[in-house]
């Protein structure tokens, strides 16, 4: 993994300030300082034990000062978070040795949670608030008044859900389990979500703690906690948090310490963490890791610091632990305890998460439906909202104006049309191919492919059966398509074999014509025959032309053979699964057997009354479209459909976000 460290340095000079510290957290503020607090004081439930803080600026980092402290009881897990809407309310502050005054606030705050008290079980959340950039803070207040436990974040940062709802990641502890779950903020008052439930019939310790949060793009919030197990766990909230899905292992390790997760703007995940599986082991080394789907899969861990765990010396010689993240654009800033004598900081630039520049990209192509308004007319709104969830999911290409986007029952103005929103609109994210040329004579469908042309797109894709009659030869077919070649000379061109009005397969002899050409990159396969894909593969072999099948039942066997990806129909209901196959299939292969499975016998469901059933199944994921077609003889989809295409939506999510996440090699 390419990265780039901008900054790797210890905040103060160790153990100047005290003997020991612990549990750093951190935030970025508007004007690009960070800030960070810590506890620290002559060790861990000492008397003396305070809140630190200290601050980056442009001229580094500024002298460590106590900012919370009460006489002779512990403070324990700071958390920053910065508030940036409008507060209204009167609030107080401390100003040196003076008496609290009051605090008229309309602009933005820094908020600091952290723990008050000997034992955690006896822990009381408490807060205060900046209101300039953590120089002076108002009086430390109770967050729920009366509440024993500890209430709020207990490590981790809080987050902000889409809707504006902020959750703090929080657990409880004592002698009899360990239970993690999220406090609620709604903009007036804090109550708390039913706790994570878990097995305890499968726990030898004492559970799960200290969560880590994010909110993905379709508002599931998923959860990270340390355990007692030797691994990380996993729940996800499909309610904001109020109730979660049951914890269940990962293939992370954890070593009973501490971990945090950022998510980055472009919907990469980073993991911190000791890459170490055991209850009570060793806090070396300390890693950070990346997940490009949304945390099922993580990259290999990227080590920070090391040092060799030697049992005859003080363990806290080996200890980097309780780390924190944040990001901003592609950098992520990292704090973490380095031998209980001060805080490590980094900054680390990680590339951008560019697809590949190539015209056509292997991986998985999603054949686009169109969504129309009640009126008939083309729902550009919705079709906008489509790209970018067909995105947002892991496709890596869009083939517009094809057969699931009705293209026979389109106009050629729509056809354009559409051909050149989908271009616009995915603007360089994944890149297009598009079709649309349905008339009979080759002069009609040269016209009708130099007006779709004109949008840009990487690829114009010729539909097999348009090219030749049934009863004609291959011979009909090159003529035909080498008028549509000289007429369109700076096109880049692909097949699709469309079953619509008849399959016309392409033989491998004229595959090897078309590659020959130098012209064609992109071939749509619907043979669903292994046999006839692998003498295709043999026949563009060394050539630019690359082969998708269409067919889930043969798509590992075709990836085995040399196949570039997936392009079917399928691909609109879940492609966030066909993304997880081609890129694990080929070196995973039990678990992608299992994959496999799922998805044929998925398929049987969503080839019912399609492509009225995909329209059905997108509104249930999200994206607002109504579910009509203009496709002929097509019908209403019936309340039995309607059912089919629900359970099938929650059988797919029982296994994506369980089983298989649960299961996926992590390195």
């Amino acid at each position: 993994m390419k990265y780039q460290i901008k900054c790797h340095e210890h905040i103060f000079e160790s153990e100047a300030f005290f003997p020991q510290c612990h549990a750093s957290t951190l935030e970025r503020l508007p004007n690009g300082d960070i800030v960070v607090a810590w506890f620290a004081g002559q060790h861990e439930k000492a008397p003396d034990v305070a809140i630190w803080f200290a601050a980056k600026t442009s001229a580094g980092w500024c002298q460590p000062r106590v900012i919370a402290s009460h006489t002779g009881v512990p403070c324990w897990n700071p958390v920053l978070f910065y508030m940036p809407e409008n507060c209204a309310a009167i609030s107080w502050r401390n100003v040196g040795n003076q008496a609290a005054e009051p605090l008229s606030c309309d602009g933005q705050k820094l908020v600091l949670f952290y723990k008050v008290g000997k034992e955690i079980h006896t822990w009381q959340t408490m807060y205060k608030e900046s209101f300039d950039n953590g120089e002076t803070w108002t009086v430390a207040q109770a967050l729920v008044p009366g509440d024993i436990g500890g209430r709020g974040p207990v490590k981790n940062k809080c987050i902000r859900l889409k809707s504006g709802t902020v959750l703090a990641p929080a657990s409880v502890e004592d002698a009899t389990g360990w239970d993690s779950f999220v406090d609620i903020y709604d903009g007036n008052d804090w109550h708390i979500s039913a706790h994570v439930p878990r097995d305890a019939s499968g726990f030898t310790g004492l559970g799960i703690i200290q969560p880590t949060l994010w909110e993905d793009d379709e508002g599931i919030v998923h959860m990270l906690t340390r355990s007692t197990e030797g691994c990380i766990y996993s729940s996800q909230s499909a309610d904001g948090g109020e109730t979660w899905a049951t914890a269940r292992k990962t293939k992370l390790p954890n070593n009973n310490c501490g971990i945090d997760v950022t998510r980055l703007e472009d919907g990469r995940l980073v993991l911190v963490y000791n890459p170490i599986s055991g209850n009570w082991a060793a806090r070396s080394p300390i890693s950070f890791a990346i997940s490009e789907d949304n945390g099922v899969t993580w990259s290999h861990p990227q080590i920070l610091d090391y040092a060799p765990c030697d049992p005859n010396r003080n363990l806290e010689d080996a200890e980097f632990s309780y780390p924190a993240v944040i990001s901003h654009g592609n950098d992520i800033f990292i704090t973490y305890t380095w031998k209980r004598r001060t805080i490590a900081f980094w900054q680390i630039s990680l590339p951008e998460n560019k697809k590949d520049s190539g015209p056509i990209k292997d991986g998985v192509w999603v054949t686009m439906v169109t969504p129309f308004k009640k009126d008939g007319a083309v729902d550009y709104i919705a079709l906008e909202q489509l790209i970018n969830w067909y995105i947002s999911k892991g496709i890596d290409g869009l083939f517009a104006v094809c057969q699931s986007s009705e293209m026979f029952f389109l106009s050629l103005e729509e056809r354009a049309e559409i051909a050149g929103f989908v271009v616009e609109k995915a603007a360089g994210r994944v890149p297009v191919v598009v079709s649309g040329h349905v008339s009979d004579s080759i002069n009609d469908q040269i016209a009708e492919l130099t007006c779709i042309g004109n949008a840009g797109a990487s690829a114009l894709v010729l539909v097999s059966n348009r090219l030749a009659d049934e009863n004609e030869d291959d011979n009909i077919w090159k003529e035909n398509a080498r008028k549509i070649l000289d007429a369109l000379p700076n096109h880049v061109f692909g097949v699709y074999e469309c079953p619509y009005p008849y399959k016309r397969l392409m033989s491998p002899e004229l595959l090897k014509w078309c590659a020959e050409t130098g012209r064609f990159a992109f071939l749509k396969d619907t043979s669903c025959s292994i046999k006839d894909i692998q003498a295709k593969l043999d026949a563009i072999k060394g050539t630019k032309l690359k082969l998708f099948n269409a067919n889930t039942a043969t798509i590992l066997e075709s990836l085995r053979a040399g196949a570039n990806g997936f392009c079917g129909v399928m691909a609109n209901f879940h492609p966030e699964l066909y993304a997880w196959l081609i890129k694990n299939g080929p070196s995973h292969r039990q678990k992608a057997e299992l994959v496999q499975n799922f998805a044929t016998m998925a398929a049987l469901i969503e080839l019912q009354n399609y492509p009225a059933n995909a329209k059905y199944h997108l509104n249930l994921r999200g994206v607002s479209m109504e579910h009509g077609v203009r496709k002929q003889l097509s019908t209403e989809l019936t309340e039995l459909q309607k059912m089919e295409v629900g359970t099938l939506l929650n059988s797919w999510s029982i296994f994506y976000n369980g089983l298989l996440q649960d299961t996926t090699p992590m390195f």
